[in-house]
């Protein structure tokens, strides 16, 4: 990834377009360059820029973390500190951020990043920004939503915004803050840096996987002591009870097949004669209703033969008027066709009349057009004709009034423009003076200022921080083991109370002593006291403590109040310059102005002149002084109307003897029309007169029914009346069968029925023998009864063992289950032990210290480039860090032993290994380091810059950001922030 391009508008302090283009010269060839200018001029607003184009999201807004804090916006719109749209300037409508960069496939692109407000006004409601991503290469827009294309061009750049923000641009100061911070603070910060909160996850998941499935087992386990067996004894013998009942139970089963038998043989045996009754009496039912019907199909059959011959009598009587209706039909036909023709021809004489009155009426309607539209532009030429000449000389006389119009306009717009320039001047006059006031009041606050600072210099100076800390570790450790001590003795409540009932000389029931120094120990009784005096000697100490913080915050404050003062004073001073220059161009303006409009009333009499002579008098000149405009826009109009209705009336003029012509042509061809109309109708009414006698006597013949049709009605009936006196005879045949089949089917149920009431005398008697033998054997006792109780013990002991066998089958089965969840309980048990636990802090301890390994790797690369004498190493099952100096030997040294400038080298190198390690799959080319050298001494600046130098060369393009003077002297290619007064900076490339 390589930044191409950076270019913006009117963001913080840069307003208006700036660009930083890194393919022209200087620094297209330059390998380190360096961003200057004064301290809060706009050097950081650049990349700000490059992060807003990029991802929508700038480092500075990101660190706003109280995000509940909101501020007001120019319209009293209420707006989160954290959000980027903040950084459009006040007082513009609209701003944008851009950056022009080479992605990991090789092509070009621009993403954009723009901000507006609502009407494009300064004090409009802010917008939602807009993003948009352009393929240089191919000259195309790429598609999709705000989110698709901030994630495009992640996939493009191959980082995100953390991993740019640590390898793209490099706050050096946060890197020194890690190479010496305590371990606790070093593992939130490689969490942070490196994304290893994904272990601490990982570890409290294997922490609760471990307590679910040890949950799991134990529920198992408590099921199956939950379920009870039989023991063999009892088993045994309910299985001995249960084969005696059961046989038992099968012969009672077979006795009660035998009684079921003969009971099922007398009950079939009453069914089958009841049946039988009921098949007697149906039978005797049918063959009376069979019969009957035989009795009506005769009767119909003879009626069938009655009609048919009634029928053919009736058709021979109509033969006669069948041949009179068709005759008739003929006739008719001829009739209707000629009513048809003439109908035709009559409604083609009315159409071509009824043309020729309408073309009539349509001629004469133009002529009286005509002549009217004549008559009328005649008027209004003689009412108009004093003016001919104004219409004829129209371009001379408009010449003369544009010429007057443009030096009026000249004359109002220089009147207005001294007037305002007036007004401005006033106004620079008040304004210098509250410049100058405001300067001097500036001067008495900066004397003020400086001497806080030294009354609080002098305050903090006579304070032993060093001693303070040392006191506080000391109390606080002393505090935390008496602490510790309290609680074990409080949790080891009964060997209290034993103390408390040991006497001197009387032996211990523990250990048989008769010397117990415990209960004469005067710890014990006084600990509480002295936890309470450290306790408050410790929060004493944590108050100069604060006290002393408080002090430096104070210091720095005033210190930041110091630095404002100046800028402000500076900025006054170049307000008061800026006034006294724009009073000087005030005065030049107001003379250019007062000599144009000199020349432009010259310019205007000489017009007015002119006009004058062309229009006879100088009364035409009120109306053009109340709207030239409209005064212009009337004469033309007039002329072009005058010129229009002379050619339209000469025109009409032509029209007139060829529209006479025409309606006398259409008036002499109507009369022909009218008597070839008259003819027709004739014609056409006699030949009606002609169909509707013919229609009237034919109607009187068949009822006026067409002949085909009453003969196709005649042979219809006939074929009817076939069909239904073969059906009858059918009907007839089929009823004279069904009475002689069911007069033998009842004689044959009356047979059947003297049969089944001597079986049934038999089995009744078979039935009361063997139930008189069964109360016999069994003492009255009912087989029903000693079934019911036989089977309900036998189910009883069923039920007894087969709840048993299930039992251990339950079991058998939860075996299977306990042995799988023992197997899992014991896997995720060992990696509990290995990497689990309820904070996710032991997994998370281990793969920091892995990620912590590899940015060390990374860190002794670039640490061999920079300096050769150092290598980093991590102090074993600690985040710690130690140095290898190998001018001394490989003597292991403490971080905190480092100088200055060693320190820089090696936190240097922390960066660009982390920068490595977030960008380890491709090539950063670009790389930003800001600030962070201010608070160098000289000679730890020499070293950084020799470490920058020697950067070069491994193809970077470096970017230094620090208002240092040396390192801006030692870097020959420079983005220079200048200041432009009232809170405005502009780019210069040098």
């Amino acid at each position: 990834m390589k930044v191409l391009a950076i270019r913006g508008r009117n963001l913080a302090s840069l307003e208006g377009e700036f660009e930083v283009d890194f393919t022209v010269e200087p620094l297209l060839s330059a390998g380190i360059f360096a961003i200057s200018g004064p301290t809060g001029a706009g050097k950081s607003t650049i990349l700000d820029a490059m992060c807003l184009a990029l991802f929508a999201r700038t480092p500075r807004t990101d660190q706003a973390k109280e995000n509940n804090v909101k501020l007001r916006d120019v319209n009293e719109e209420v707006l989160p500190q954290s959000d980027p749209r903040f950084l459009l300037r006040r007082g513009t409508a609209s701003g944008y951020a851009e950056v022009d960069f080479l992605a990991l496939n090789g092509h070009r692109y621009r993403s954009r990043w723009s901000v507006g407000r609502a009407r494009d006004k300064e004090n409009g409601r802010l917008q939602s920004p807009r993003v948009a991503l352009y393929n240089i290469d191919q000259e195309k827009e790429e598609q999709g939503t705000r989110s698709e294309l901030q994630s495009r061009v992640v996939e493009l750049i191959g980082l995100t915004f953390e991993q740019f923000t640590r390898s793209v641009l490099l706050a050096q100061n946060d890197f020194s803050t890690f190479l010496k911070a305590e371990q606790g603070e070093k593992a939130s910060l490689l969490e942070k840096l490196t994304g290893t909160e994904l272990y601490s996850s990982v570890s409290r998941l294997i922490f609760e996987k471990n307590a679910v499935a040890k949950e799991a087992y134990d529920k198992i386990q408590a099921r199956i002591q939950g379920i009870e067996l039989l023991t063999e004894e009892a088993e045994q013998e309910l299985q001995t009870r249960l084969k005696e009942s059961e046989a038992a139970l099968s012969d009672l089963e077979k006795s009660k097949v035998e009684q079921q038998a003969l009971q099922e043989g007398v009950k079939a045996t009453g069914q089958q004669i009841a049946t039988r009754q009921v098949q007697q009496k149906e039978a005797a039912g049918k063959l009376l209703r069979a019969t009957e019907l035989l009795n009506t199909a005769r009767k119909e059959y003879e009626q069938g033969i009655q009609d048919e011959q009634r029928s053919d009598a009736d058709f021979k009587a109509l033969q006669q008027e069948l041949q009179q209706a068709r005759r008739l039909d003929v006739r008719l036909d001829e009739a209707i066709r000629s009513v048809k023709d003439t109908e035709t021809r009559l409604r083609d004489a009315l159409q071509r009349k009824k043309e020729g009155e309408d073309k009539l009426k349509a001629a004469r309607t133009r002529q009286e057009h005509s002549m009217a539209e004549i008559n009328r532009l005649t008027d209004w030429r003689k009412r108009y004709e004093r003016k001919e000449s104004i219409a004829e000389q129209l371009s001379a006389l408009l010449l003369h009034l544009d010429t007057a119009s443009g030096a009026r306009q000249t004359i109002e717009k220089s009147t207005k423009t001294i007037e305002s320039i007036k007004q401005t001047a006033s106004r620079l006059v008040v304004q210098l003076e509250t410049v100058q006031r405001t300067a001097g009041n500036k001067q008495v606050a900066l004397r003020k200022t400086e001497e806080a600072i030294g009354k609080q210099e002098q305050e903090l100076k006579s304070q032993d921080m060093e001693t303070l800390d040392k006191q506080i570790e000391s109390v606080r450790v002393e505090r935390e083991n008496l602490l510790i001590e309290q609680a074990r003795q409080t949790a080891s409540g009964d060997i209290m109370e034993l103390r408390k009932k040991l006497q001197e000389g009387s032996p211990c029931p523990v250990c048989g002593s008769l010397h117990h120094p415990a209960v004469t120990h005067a710890a014990v009784s006084e600990m509480p006291k002295l936890i309470a005096a450290l306790t408050l000697q410790l929060q004493q100490l944590t108050a100069r403590k604060a006290a002393y913080g408080a002090g430096e915050k104070q210091l720095n404050q005033l210190r930041q109040q110091l630095l404002q003062l100046h800028k402000e004073l500076t900025e006054a001073e170049q307000s008061r310059t800026d006034i006294l220059g724009r009073q000087k161009l005030a005065e030049t303006q107001i003379t250019r102005e007062e000599s144009i409009c000199a020349e432009s009333k010259e310019t205007l009499n000489k017009s007015l002149s002119a006009a004058n002579r062309l229009f006879g008098n100088d009364e035409w000149q009120k109306a053009w002084l109340q709207d030239p405009d409209s005064f212009r826009e009337t004469l033309t109009t007039f002329a072009r109307g005058w010129h229009e209705n002379t050619e339209k009336l000469q025109q009409l003029q032509r029209e007139q003897s060829a529209q006479k012509a025409e309606c006398e042509s259409y008036a002499s061809f109507l009369p022909s029309l009218i008597r070839e109309t008259e003819e027709a109708t004739l014609r056409h009414e006699k030949n009606r007169t002609e169909w509707s006698a013919l229609q009237a006597e034919r109607s009187k013949l068949l009822s006026g029914k067409p002949a085909d049709q009453v003969e196709q009605e005649y042979n219809l009936r006939k074929e009817e009346l076939k069909e239904r006196l073969k059906r009858l005879q059918t009907v007839q045949t089929e009823q004279s069968g069904i009475a002689d089949q069911l007069k033998g089917i009842s004689d044959q149920i009356a047979r059947d029925l003297e049969k089944a009431s001597e079986d049934l005398l038999l089995r009744q008697k078979a039935l009361s023998d063997w139930s008189e033998s069964w109360n016999e054997k069994h003492g009255g006792e009912s087989l029903d009864a000693l079934l019911a109780r036989v089977t309900q013990e036998k189910n009883e002991y069923a039920f007894r063992l087969r709840s048993n066998a299930e039992n251990k089958q339950k079991i058998a089965s939860q075996q299977k289950e306990l042995e799988a969840c023992r197997v899992q309980s014991e896997r995720w048990a060992k990696l509990n032990d290995l990497a689990g636990s309820a904070d996710g802090a032991k997994f998370r301890r281990i793969a920091q210290g892995y990620t912590l390994d590899v940015l060390l790797n990374y860190a002794n690369v670039q640490l061999r480039d920079l300096s050769r004498r150092y290598r980093l190493e991590r102090v074993p099952e600690t985040l710690a860090l130690q140095v290898i100096d190998r001018d001394m030997c490989d003597e292991i040294r403490t971080v905190h032993s480092l100088s200055g400038g060693e320190s820089f080298l090696v936190s240097l190198a922390l960066a660009l290994g982390l920068s490595s390690l977030s960008s380890n799959r491709m090539k950063v080319e670009s790389l930003f380091i800001d600030e962070g050298f201010g608070s160098l001494d000289a000679d730890t600046l020499r070293i950084a810059m020799d470490a920058l130098e020697s950067l070069r060369t491994q193809g970077r393009k470096i970017g230094v950001i620090s208002h240092v003077q040396e390192m801006t002297e030692r870097i020959p290619v420079q983005i220079r922030v200048n200041r432009a007064g009232n809170g405005r900076s502009y780019l210069e490339v040098v």
